[in-house]
Formats: C-alpha cells, sequence, structure tokens
C-alpha cells in the first residue's frame, strides 16, 4: 500500500521544472524533515579582507573552513545559499568506509600508498568529528553491510575488496547472521565492515559549519560569488553586496559550480540521482526491515540502498527516470516492490512516503575527488561521487592543513589542472538512460 504525504504531494504540484537537472529546493530533501533547526546565516554586505575564501559550505566546505580556522587561519566562507544546500543535502546519508577502485592510486607519485595509510586513520572521521563537535547529526557506525545472494558474487566482491582486509574490522557472514541481521532470507551471503554506518549530511553540513564559526570563521549564506578578479598577488571575490580580498580562494562547489571560473563547469560528468524517505515504519515493520540496522548496500548491483535512521524512517536512492523525474509515487513503487519480495511480511503493512528529492552527482574518470589548482591562489575541492560523507571531510582537513602550513607539496594526493571532458552527458546516457532502466527490468523480471 502507498500513502503519499504532504511533502510528496507538494512536490507534484512544484511541477517538472528542475526535478531532472537536481536543482530543486533543498526544503524538499528528506534530511531537513527532522524537527531539527539550524542557524540561517546573513548575507554579505560589506568588505573584507582574510587570508582565505572558501566558496561553498557543503561538507567540501565547512570541513576546509573548520580545518583552516582549527590552525588559527583568518577564513571567510561565501555561500550561495545556505550550508547543505548541494550534494551534501540530499545524498544517501551512507558512510561508506572503503573505496571500490585502487586503480587510481596507479598515478600518484608513490601509488597512494601515504593516502591510503592516512585513510585508514581517518575514515572514520565524520564520527569523530560529530563526537568532537557534539553534532546532533545521527552519526551512527551501525556498520556497513554489502549483500549478496550467491557464493560466486561473495568471491567476486572478496577479490575485488582485497586490499582491504586485515586494515579494518570485516567480517564475512553466513545465512543464518545474514537473517538475524536484515531480517531477511533473500540474502544468505554478507560482507560487513564494521566501521561504516549512516549520517545525515544536511546536519552534519551545518554542524561543521557551526564548529568552524567556533575557532573564528566568517560564513556568509545566500551570498552567490559572482566575479572573481587578481588584485596584485590577491584575489578579490565580489558579490551583490560586498566583496572579500584574499591570499586563496578555494571552490567547493562540487557538481553545482558557479559560472566565474569556467574551467570548474566542464570537467565531470553531471548524473542526476534521486532519494526518498519514508514516514517512521509502522511498529511491527521495525523488527522485519533491516532489524540490525546497518547500512545496507545489494552486490553487484546496489539499486536499492538502504539506511534506516534515528525517526525509523527507511531512506533509499536511486537515479530517476529520464522521462518522469518528478514522480514520486512512480519511482517508490520501484523500491516497494524489491521491499515486498525481500521482506514478504512487510506487505501487510502500510508504508507511506514522505519526501522524494534530486541532486546531481559530479563523476569522474577516474573514482578520486577533484583537487584542482586553476591559478596561483585559485583551487578547486570537488567532485567526490558517492563517497562524499567521507571523502569531503577528509579531503578538507587534509587540504586545509596543507593550506594552513603553506605547503601543498605535503599533500598524499595530486594537484591537478583540470580538464575539460569531451561529452558532459555521457553518465546521463549510460548510467540514467540505459543502465539502470535495464537493471530495472532485469531485477522485475528475477534476474537480477
Amino acid at each position: 500500500m502507498i500513502a503519499a504525504s504532504n511533502t510528496v504531494l507538494e512536490n507534484k504540484q512544484a511541477g517538472r521544472e528542475g526535478w531532472g537537472s537536481g536543482d530543486i529546493g533543498i526544503h524538499h530533501s528528506g534530511w531537513t524533515l527532522t524537527g531539527r533547526q539550524v542557524k540561517c546565516w546573513p548575507s554579505l554586505e560589506e568588505s573584507l579582507d582574510t587570508d582565505h575564501v572558501v566558496i561553498g559550505a557543503g561538507l567540501a566546505g565547512s570541513s576546509l573552513a573548520l580545518h583552516l580556522a582549527r590552525q588559527g587561519v583568518a577564513v571567510v566562507v561565501l555561500e550561495a545559499r545556505q550550508p547543505g544546500w548541494g550534494a551534501s543535502g540530499r545524498n544517501a546519508g551512507h558512510v561508506l568506509p572503503t573505496l571500490r577502485n585502487l586503480q587510481v592510486f596507479e598515478r600518484f607519485p608513490d601509488r597512494g600508498r601515504r593516502f591510503l595509510s592516512l585513510f585508514d586513520e581517518w575514515h572514520t572521521l565524520p564520527f569523530q568529528l560529530a563526537r568532537e563537535y557534539a553534532i546532533d547529526c545521527d552519526a551512527v557506525q551501525s556498520g556497513y553491510l554489502n549483500a549478496m545472494q550467491t557464493p560466486t558474487q561473495l568471491q567476486r566482491f572478496n577479490a575485488s575488496m582485497r586490499h582491504w582486509q586485515g586494515r579494518q574490522q570485516i567480517y564475512e557472514l553466513g545465512a543464518e547472521e545474514m537473517r538475524s541481521m536484515t531480517g531477511s532470507a533473500r540474502y544468505p551471503h554478507g560482507v560487513l565492515y564494521a566501521s561504516g554506518g549512516r549520517i545525515n549530511p544536511w546536519l552534519f553540513s551545518n554542524g561543521l559549519t557551526n564548529a568552524a564559526v567556533g575557532h573564528g570563521a566568517r560564513v556568509y549564506g545566500d551570498t552567490e560569488a559572482l566575479a572573481i578578479q587578481p588584485v596584485g598577488q590577491r584575489w578579490k571575490v565580489i558579490t551583490a553586496r560586498g566583496e572579500v580580498t584574499a591570499a586563496r580562494v578555494i571552490f567547493c562547489t562540487n557538481a553545482y559550480p558557479t559560472n566565474i571560473v569556467p574551467a570548474f563547469t566542464n570537467c565531470y560528468y553531471p548524473l542526476t540521482a534521486y532519494a526518498l524517505a519514508t514516514a517512521p515504519l509502522p511498529e511491527p515493520l521495525r523488527e522485519i526491515i533491516m532489524p540490525g540496522r546497518q547500512t545496507l548496500a545489494q552486490v553487484p548491483m546496489d539499486l536499492h540502498p538502504l539506511v534506516i535512521d534515528e525517526q525509523h524512517r527507511l531512506v533509499t536512492a536511486s537515479i530517476p527516470s529520464a522521462r518522469r523525474p518528478h514522480d514520486a509515487a512512480w519511482h517508490f513503487r520501484q523500491h516497494l516492490r524489491w521491499i515486498h519480495r525481500t521482506w514478504p511480511e512487510a506487505s501487510a503493512f502500510p508504508l507511506e512516503l514522505q519526501a522524494y528529492w534530486t541532486g546531481r552527482v559530479a563523476m569522474r574518470d577516474q573514482q578520486f575527488p577533484g583537487i584542482y589548482e586553476v591559478q596561483p591562489g585559485v583551487y578547486g575541492l570537488m567532485h567526490f561521487n558517492a563517497w562524499g560523507n567521507v571523502m569531503a571531510p577528509l579531503l578538507g582537513k587534509l587540504l586545509g592543513e596543507a593550506l594552513a602550513a603553506d605547503d601543498l607539496a605535503s599533500l598524499p594526493f595530486p594537484v591537478q589542472r583540470p580538464q575539460a571532458v569531451s561529452f558532459a552527458g555521457k553518465h546521463e546516457l549510460l548510467v540514467r538512460k540505459l543502465l539502470i532502466p535495464a537493471a530495472r527490468l532485469a531485477q522485475r523480471l528475477g534476474v537480477i
């Protein structure tokens, strides 16, 4: 049974504009519907001088500002809307403690040894920061559970992820353990990464912004950067009612770039994604669907990534239909079929859809974020793909500490010039229009 809440009805009334491109308002995101209030930052209406300007207050920008300010560096943050408006307030809420493709490190000067060592040390950084700054953002280290149906899938997964053996707490699970954790017999094989879990990324972004201000950062919301120009050896960022002059400017705009640095607008593949949240599960379903409360991913095709948050809401995500990106009920039905197949007992209970939203993901040819230098003093930190809840705060920390020490050579990853992609619509075509529709059909037919 599907029931539409007022939020879903509002989505329909909002029309189609923006849904297909992920430009709808952040108030549609289920992560904002927790009853918690966040600070609304005032706009900039003066001229400022500082050491660093950070443009964008998502997970990357807020972490960068925090780790600059922690080192005593003067930093101003300019956010075109309010913190967490972009991908940081729209993603699926997963804290993924691994990296899937390690081939990217073959291009690093040390083949990635230093970065991987730091990742081992800091891959739980979201949980650490949430504890340190008392950020109330449902940061729960519940474990990241990869679920499989066949021994072959398990074998291939373990082979592809063998790098992490011995570096984290990893448990291979059999049918009985999987049934206990998931409440389902559909996935008799699994691998649990104990250090993963879930987070409310919108609340986390806002909490990091507050923490940065606590260390002296200045934050301005509803302040779009309109132009940037050199002033001697420094840079001036111009906004509608003010300006900021600084030695360095770092763009943390991810898949929502401004147009003032053209090199950041065409160096990635934009891909629209969606997420949805149910109303709190009825009491009986709380012991049926994922009673262990681990974050769930399916292998080899993760069509229904799943968390159940502190409000007992089921939150899942995927890629929206190219023809009906605004249709919340249609997308919910795709997940509901899988839910009822995975937990047959759930079909006896009503499951209400509370929120549906879209957003943009920034894809690259390599599965590693972009750390760019356009000109001396003008940098970019962006393009985090599916690993943003870990990699954005982590790379914000590493880049912030290196900038504060004026030692970019110490970074464990290369700083590159952004390179324009030849066909920006590649992933929209291959993933959104071909791969995902084919996978949905295969799942409906019982092939996967």
